[in-house]
This record gives structure tokens, C-alpha cells and sequence, in this order.
């Protein structure tokens, strides 16, 4: 009975520390029930504008420590994360949302951002250096560490990238031009793209053109218009693009956390509809009328063809288009020889020269060109120039811009609105020149480019492993700010939930591990010792008599006697068991 008792007390601890154990890893398991949705994006995810006021203070412009514990609350990421906390609350999980969508960040951007530690993002800094002055950068931190911290412990992650990779690769190749104009008319589609007011962002460009007036030259205004017109040209190329840097955030991500499911949000048409196009070229040619008049009265400024009132003269027109006579003269025979290795060879040569004299001369142009069509045709057009500088300038608008052609109608605009008022110059203007550019940001050209990056988005989900969010019908804007207003940022939200709750509940569903019953205990009440030999419960000479019949051949015990008489326990019974035996007995 002694035994029995033992036994029940190791076993009931034994159960009790079985309990203990499972009741540590169930708190265990609540402790660690926490969901970690993360959200990266460019100004659209972060939520830039909502809060309205100077956008050099919106709280979404930079990631910083504030931001993290107090995002905007309106952006879709803090929307989606009250949703989640609906599924939490009923699952007991604490559900955190960090948003690390970078305002003025491209796909490319971000892809660089997190594989490269210490990135500030290049292309945020010149940004902010650009419109804010220079060391605005310096409030930037290495975003780089904030992408791998979140990112590593996220079991959500969304992402919304693309757009400013297709916009934002046009405008800022305005931005940082050399070309005082396009600089001047890309910080005004910025700064409006940025949601500045109309007005105020005309004024940013045309303080450009003041301070840059003394270069400007015809030259430039030529260059800036064949820019114009070439814009929409690479479309289809800067979608493909986009979309290669998107798929390179989602295997950056992928590469930091394996285990966290990514949602790949697709794009919207942030220029209203195609139908609605009309009313956003409107908008742009307010911003590029101006700045491109006022680029074409300083450029006649500076050559000194102004007429007492600051209209252009007769004669500064006529020159403009003799320019561009020669200019669509020059490309029509580039064309005509189709790159030529000839052509190819004299056009180097003439970026080589400092002074006009030396084509004049015509040493070893003469040599190349002699019997050779494309050579002779070549140097009769390039004859006509009497400023070397000129015609190297001349040679970099034909080679650099595809089509010229509408060079000609503008200068048929510029005659005939020369004299007239200043708005009708500027809308005139605008029209001829900008119209490209207008329908690459209106709808018109946007429309298509959006549903062919989501398309192509689509097929990066299916590679990845990545789940496509179409949000493309969420309501138009109706203002020219392509961010969407708080209502299109909680349909954005709703149709990631929609989407996204099943795939969230499953991963907040924790299996409990079974418990397993303990086997049951049987208390023992009758225990045969070893030397009871006869199995009557006392050890005594009755059975060394047993052992002692045994061990002399007497009487051979049976197996189950055996069992209980071999004393030493080697598996034999023999004399020793028995010496073992009566020793006990005496003792």
C-alpha cells in the first residue's frame, strides 16, 4: 500500500506538471497573438493632401517617428486597419498597422530603398531640395531601416506602386533639365501634381524663367516644344518598366519575410475618366500657357526682338521660322538615309568642331562626301548655318527627338498671335504645345497606360505568389490633384477587406494543440517480491526449502517460480540465489 501511495503522488505530479506546462503555452500563445499589416505606397498610400493646408507641412510628406505612431488617419492603410480589428477583436488578436508609403517614391525607388542599407531615396531628396530649398533632405532618414524593421515582422503587407513611375519619369526629366523652359513648366505640373494651388504653382515656373531669362534663348524654346510633343512617345515602355520595379518590391519583400502574404493593390486613373479628359487639359494648359508664352516673349527678350510694348516682332517670328525650316530640313535627310554610316560619321564630327570655319573649310568632310548622296545632301543643309554652336544645338533636337512635324504649326500660331492679347497668346500657345503633354496626364493617355499597368501588374501577382486588388472603379476625382479625397481612400479600403477578411481570419486562427489525457492510474494492492518463491506473500525457510529442492534436483520449480527465486538476477537459479536467500532469511 506504501507503494501505491508512492506511486500516485509521482503520477498525480507528473499530470500536474503536465497541466502547468500546457496552461504556460496557451498565455504564451496569447501573448504572441498580435497581426502585423504593413503598407507600402507612394504619396497615394500615405495619404498626401488629406489633410489639406501648405503642402510643405503635410504630416504625410516624410516618414518619421511621429508619423508611425500617429498616421493619417483617413489614408486607406489606417482605414483598413480598423477593418482588421474587427476580425482581431473576434479572434483575440491585437492587430498593429504600420503605413511606409513614401510620398515622391517610385517602385524603383523603394526596390533600392530596401536592399540598400543607409538609402535616403535619391530621388525624394532632390525632390524635397528642389521645391523646399536646399538641405531640405536632411529631415530624411534612412528609410531603409524603417522598410526592415516593419517589413520583417509584418503578416500583411500591401502594395501600391507604379503611377509615379510612369508620371513622375516624365515631369522630373522637365524638373532637371538644362532647359530653363521645360524646368520651368515641369515645377509647375509638380507643384500641382503636389496639390499646390494653380496659381501659386504658375508662379514657382515663371520665377524660373526670371531668374534663368538671360539664357534663354529661341533655341531652347524650340528644344522645349520638340520635348513636348515627344512626351507620349514612351508610354508603353514606362508602363513595362513600372512594372518590372513593382515586381522587384514584391521579391525585395519577399526576401525580408517569406511568410507574410502580400496584397498587390492595382492602380486607378487618377485624371477623372477619358471622357472627363477635356476638363484636365484645361487645367494644364492654365499652367503651361503661361509659362510657355512667357518662355517665347524672353527668349525674343533675349535676342532683343520685343517691340516697345513686349510683343515679338515680325522679324524675330520670320527667324524662328527659318530655324525651323532648316531644323525639319536636317531630320527630313537624316531620315532620308536612314542612319547612314556616312551621316553618322559627319554629324560626330561636327560636335568635335569650335568654330563654323571649320565646316567651311570642308578638309575631311569633302574626302568622306565626295560621290556619296547622303554626304553631299547632308553638308548642303548644314552650309546654311553661320554659328557652329547652333548647328551642334540643331543636331542634338534632330537626334534626340523623334517628331519635329508640329514645329511648323507652331510657328503659324506664334505669327499670327504675336500681337494679340496676352490670354489668347497664352491659350494659343498652350494648345500647340502642350497638347501632348495635356493628354499624357488627362485621362486621354493615362486611361489606357493605368488598365495596361494593372494588366501587367496581374501577371506579377501570378508570379510571386502575390493576390491582384483591382481598384480601378473606385469614383474619379474632379480636381486635377491625383491623390485620391477621403471618400476614394475608404473605397480603397473596402475593397481590400472584401477581398483580403477570409485570408486575414484563417491566418488569425490558431489550432490548439490537444491535450492528452493522462493513461489511468491503477492502484496496486498486491506486490510479489522477489524470493517469494511459493507467492505467499512472506519470504521465509518455506521457500529456501523451494530453492534448496531445486537447486539439489529434487523438485524442479516452474517457470513462474524461477521467476522469483533468481535472487542475483543473472537468469539462472542455482546456489548462489539460494546463499542469497537464506542470508536474507537469517538477517
Amino acid at each position: 500500500m506504501k507503494l501505491s501511495k508512492i506511486l500516485s503522488v509521482v503520477v498525480s505530479a507528473a499530470m500536474l506538471g503536465s497541466l502547468a506546462g500546457t496552461t504556460a503555452s496557451a498565455a504564451d500563445n496569447k501573448a504572441d497573438r498580435n497581426y502585423n499589416y504593413v503598407a507600402l505606397g507612394d504619396s497615394i498610400a500615405a495619404g498626401f493632401g488629406l489633410a489639406g493646408g501648405d503642402i510643405t507641412q503635410d504630416p504625410a510628406l516624410v516618414i518619421t517617428e511621429q508619423l508611425l505612431e500617429n498616421p493619417v488617419k483617413d489614408a486607406y492603410p489606417a482605414v483598413f486597419t480598423e477593418l482588421i480589428r474587427s476580425i482581431g477583436d473576434e479572434k483575440g488578436f491585437s492587430v498593429k498597422g504600420t503605413n511606409l508609403a513614401s510620398t515622391a517614391y517610385r517602385a524603383a525607388d523603394i526596390e533600392e530603398t530596401i536592399k540598400t542599407p543607409g538609402n535616403k531615396g535619391d530621388f525624394a531628396s532632390t525632390i524635397l531640395d528642389g521645391y523646399l530649398g536646399e538641405g531640405a533632405s536632411d529631415v530624411l532618414i534612412p528609410y531603409h531601416d524603417y522598410y526592415t524593421k516593419y517589413l520583417s515582422e509584418a503578416d500583411l503587407v500591401s502594395i501600391q506602386l507604379g503611377g509615379n513611375d510612369i508620371i513622375m519619369s516624365i515631369v522630373p526629366k522637365m524638373v532637371f533639365s538644362d532647359n530653363a523652359i521645360l524646368k520651368a513648366a515641369g515645377t509647375s505640373l509638380m507643384l500641382t501634381l503636389f496639390g499646390m494651388d494653380t496659381e501659386q504653382a504658375i508662379g514657382g515656373g515663371l520665377m524660373i524663367l526670371q531668374q534663368e531669362k538671360d539664357s534663354i534663348s529661341s533655341d531652347d524654346f524650340l528644344e522645349a516644344a520638340s520635348f513636348m510633343y515627344n512626351v507620349s512617345q514612351s508610354a508603353d515602355k514606362l508602363v513595362d518598366e513600372s512594372a518590372s520595379h513593382v515586381k522587384g518590391v514584391v521579391e525585395a519583400v519577399k526576401e525580408l519575410n517569406g511568410d507574410a502574404d502580400i496584397a498587390l493593390v492595382g492602380m486607378y486613373n487618377p485624371y477623372r475618366t477619358a471622357d472627363d479628359a477635356d476638363a484636365v487639359e484645361e487645367d494644364v494648359f492654365a499652367i503651361l500657357g503661361k509659362i510657355y508664352a512667357a518662355a517665347a516673349n524672353t527668349a525674343a527678350e533675349g535676342e532683343d526682338e520685343l517691340t516697345v510694348s513686349g510683343k515679338q516682332t515680325k522679324n524675330y517670328i520670320d527667324s524662328l521660322n527659318d530655324k525651323v525650316n532648316k531644323i525639319t530640313e536636317l531630320k527630313e535627310v537624316i531620315n532620308r538615309y536612314n542612319d547612314s554610316a556616312e551621316i553618322e560619321e559627319i554629324l560626330a564630327m561636327v560636335e568635335k568642331y569650335n568654330d563654323i570655319n571649320e565646316l567651311m573649310e570642308l578638309s575631311e568632310l569633302v574626302q568622306v562626301s565626295e560621290g556619296n548622296p547622303a554626304a553631299e545632301d547632308l553638308l548642303a543643309v548644314m552650309l546654311k548655318y553661320n554659328d557652329i554652336e547652333e548647328l551642334q544645338s540643331v543636331i542634338d533636337l534632330v537626334k534626340n527627338y523623334d517628331d519635329i512635324s508640329e514645329l511648323g504649326e507652331l510657328m503659324a500660331v506664334m505669327a499670327k498671335y504675336r500681337t494679340a492679347n496676352e490670354a489668347a497668346a497664352e491659350s494659343a500657345i498652350a494648345a500647340e504645345i502642350a497638347a501632348p503633354m495635356a493628354m499624357q496626364i488627362a485621362g486621354k493617355n493615362v486611361d489606357p497606360q493605368m488598365k495596361r499597368l494593372n494588366e501587367q501588374l496581374r501577371t506579377v501577382a501570378e508570379e510571386t505568389g502575390a493576390i491582384f486588388i483591382d481598384v480601378y472603379d473606385i469614383s474619379p476625382e474632379d480636381d486635377f490633384d491625383p491623390h485620391p479625397n477621403k471618400n476614394g481612400h475608404k473605397e480603397i479600403a473596402d475593397i481590400l477587406f472584401n477581398d483580403l477578411a477570409e485570408l486575414i481570419s484563417d491566418r488569425m486562427t490558431v489550432e490548439e494543440e490537444p491535450v492528452e489525457e493522462p493513461l489511468p492510474v491503477e492502484e496496486i494492492t498486491d506486490i510479489r517480491l522477489t524470493g517469494d518463491i511459493n507467492g505467499d506473500g512472506v519470504i521465509n525457510t518455506t521457500d529456501a526449502v523451494f530453492l534448496a529442492a531445486h537447486v539439489m534436483g529434487i523438485r524442479s520449480l516452474n517457470s513462474e517460480e524461477k521467476k522469483y527465486a533468481d535472487l542475483d538476477a543473472n537468469g539462472f537459479v542455482n546456489i548462489f540465489d539460494l546463499l542469497w536467500l537464506m542470508t536474507y532469511i537469517t538477517m
